[in-house]
């Protein structure tokens, strides 16, 4: 297995809205693909605030992933969240999710990033799995959401 990753451009957004369509149905999240090509494009316009990625096993797409940057006193300045990782089910137990990681680690430490947060579904083992192995903790604390 040999995971390539491309930085999603305003060009890609139409390969990677079929792939969030998939995964929020499989997470019985709810998916309205104006917002998400809203949010995909603020992205992609202002790298500041993340990146998108498409993950690839050849010229097949295998998954994306999206990471976000945030501030917090916490952790020391900027910190980034592993917003969403989504592998095809053709492609998956092929460590292209454990790849995904990895990668992502790497940015936020070229970056000097010193933290990456992410949330996982408390029913979706096989992911904190992989988070565990790749040295993620839970924390004790809830977290809460408010939508405005």
């Amino acid at each position: 297995m040999n995971a390539l990753f491309q930085l999603v451009s305003e060009p890609e957004v139409e390969n990677v809205l079929p792939l969030m369509r998939e995964f929020y149905s499989q997470q019985e999240m709810t998916f309205d693909e104006a917002v998400a090509r809203t949010a995909l494009n603020k992205a992609i316009a202002n790298p500041q605030l993340g990146q998108v990625y498409l993950i690839f096993r050849g010229q097949e797409v295998a998954g994306y992933f999206v990471l976000t940057f945030c501030f917090s006193l916490e952790f020391r300045g900027k910190f980034a969240l592993f917003d969403e990782l989504y592998i095809r089910e053709p492609f998956r137990r092929q460590k292209f999710g454990r790849s995904a990681v990895e990668f992502a680690q790497r940015i936020c430490r070229d970056a000097g990033i010193k933290a990456l947060r992410l949330e996982v579904s408390t029913g979706n083992q096989a992911a904190q799995s992989l988070y565990k192995a790749e040295g993620f903790k839970a924390e004790d604390r809830f977290l809460m959401t408010k939508w405005l």
